[in-house]
């Protein structure tokens, strides 16, 4: 096992202002991470893509993966930087980052053009996650910085929440150009903020080469393995075009950068951590909830927009995601708080990993006519209950899973390590949504195959044959849907025995 030791940053009195103002950057990043979900539709038409209702979501892909890849891009290294030329100095230079993402998003003509927009804004927005986990646990010592942490996602999930939600309304009322146009005064207003700290030089500084071979090696890997699992045509395959080349040079890539990380003087990541069970523990069971996650944001919608299903417009989907995703701040909160006062992260971790599972399986029973039923003739649904307890479980894990793992490192690899906290999160998504993605869409596709639609007539069958042609699609939309959420219900349930059987107790309590 390797010992944490100490935070060297001193315990400034303005600390709590420093958290306060770059966890605000958090949040306007986190906003736009999720705000295309419900906006992609006007998005696509906008740069001359025609939207079907089978398609739309294949379409779409590049916008959010794009987004994605950003995060991936910048990841390896993020971490380290902020280790090496302190986290402010680092955090300033991504959100300028994420602010020429967005006034490239907002001017974009071509679909070309959006992803690359969006690809700036992953970058800098993305960065900004690891930095800002690395300075909460600079400034708060190891056995009490679990509620801080838990704090600090719960603002950014509470943007997360508040993204989809944001950009159904600004894109309705204004056009989604707007949702990233006003990114920009707050960008302007962080960074004024920020200035004085900025100057003044009080941030932790290593002086170590970064080792951007490593780096090249695990952004390579990741980018390949992207290609691989996207389903560019979900007719054909489940997976992308050059799988089978791109899967195993990815593999082979990510071997190289173990082997790298081993025998590197100033390694990207110490290897010596995947020893440590709470270490890889804590890492895999982040991935799952971040595949958990990406489900729920893309699928849900699209469920909800359905035409044969619940029909919906861009912000009543919103509305509808909004009942998970609330549940997810408030389990970060309520995760860091119970996790400090148990001594336990395991408990907390996996207890709210199973809730998620549980909450999954309960979305697979899903039908057209489950948002007509009230509980108890009450005016909240059952459905109402199910995202919101799948929410919260997902919130649940984040601030226990966060501090089990950076109580582990060191001062010295205290970036790094929160970078790889997020870059496993990510991947999670990555490969959770492109895999059901692309499985979910062939399984549609070959269940549809056969449907012909009826060629109209007066004849008076006709109404008959096309309202069974209609109910055959439905019940295919619905097959795909459940077959989706029992899949994912049962990796969250996978992920709450790893975070039971790996995660140790939190170290005693620190002397004030």
């Amino acid at each position: 096992m390797i010992s944490p030791s100490p935070s060297p940053r001193p315990r400034s009195a303005n600390r709590r202002a420093v958290l306060a103002l770059t966890s605000a950057g958090l949040f306007v990043a986190s906003l736009d991470a999720y705000v295309v979900v419900t906006a992609l539709i006007p998005m696509l038409t906008s740069v001359h893509i025609p939207v079907l209702p089978v398609t739309n979501l294949a379409k779409a892909t590049p916008i959010i993966t794009g987004f994605l890849l950003g995060y991936l891009a910048v990841m390896p290294l993020a971490g380290g930087l902020s280790d090496r030329f302190g986290r402010l100095r680092v955090f300033v230079a991504c959100l300028v980052l994420f602010g020429l993402g967005s006034l490239i998003t907002a001017t974009a003509t071509s679909l070309p053009s959006l992803v690359t927009g969006r690809l700036l804004q992953g970058a800098g927005g993305g960065a900004l996650v690891p930095v800002v986990l690395a300075l909460a646990a600079d400034l708060y010592p190891a056995g009490g910085r679990s509620p801080v942490l838990g704090g600090v996602s719960a603002l950014q999930e509470v943007g997360s929440v508040l993204g989809p939600l944001w950009g159904g309304v600004i894109a309705s009322a204004w056009g989604w150009q707007w949702i990233f146009w006003l990114n920009l005064p707050f960008v302007a207003l962080l960074l004024w903020a920020l200035w004085p700290e900025v100057r003044s030089g009080d941030t932790v500084r290593a002086k170590t080469p970064l080792d951007l071979p490593g780096a090249a090696l695990a952004g390579a890997g990741l980018a390949l393995l992207t290609l691989a699992l996207y389903a560019g045509d979900p007719d054909r395959s489940p997976v992308g075009a050059g799988f089978f080349w791109q899967a195993p040079v990815a593999l082979v890539l990510f071997a190289l950068f173990i082997r790298r990380e081993r025998r590197a003087p100033r390694p990207l990541i110490d290897v010596r951590y995947f020893r440590d069970s709470s270490f890889s523990g804590a890492a895999v069971a982040n991935a799952i909830a971040g595949a958990g996650l990406m489900v729920a944001l893309v699928f849900i919608p699209v469920l909800a927009e359905s035409d044969l299903v619940f029909n919906m417009n861009s912000q009543q989907a919103a509305v509808l995601l909004f009942r998970l995703m609330i549940g997810i701040p408030i389990g970060a909160l309520l995760g860091g708080f119970l996790a400090q006062r148990l001594r336990s992260y395991r408990a907390v971790a996996a207890a709210g990993l199973a809730l998620a599972g549980l909450g999954f399986f309960s979305l697979s029973g899903w039908d057209q006519n489950t948002l007509s039923h009230n509980l108890l003739g009450l005016p909240l649904r059952l459905a109402d209950l199910q995202l919101f307890s799948a929410g919260l479980g997902l919130g649940l894990e984040i601030a226990p899973v966060s501090a089990a793992l950076l109580d582990v490192v060191g001062d010295a690899h205290r970036g790094a390590a929160a970078s790889f906290l997020v870059l496993m999160r990510l991947v999670g998504m990555l490969i959770g949504f492109s895999l059901l993605a692309g499985f979910a869409l062939f399984h549609f596709q070959q269940a549809t195959a056969h449907l012909i639609p009826p060629v109209f007539s007066a004849l008076p069958d006709y109404l008959a044959r096309f309202a069974t042609y209609e109910l055959r699609v439905r019940q295919a939309i619905l097959d795909e849907y459940h077959f989706i959420f029992v899949i994912t219900a049962v990796v969250l349930l996978l992920g709450a025995v790893i975070a039971a059987a790996t995660l140790r107790p939190l170290p005693r309590r620190p002397v004030p």
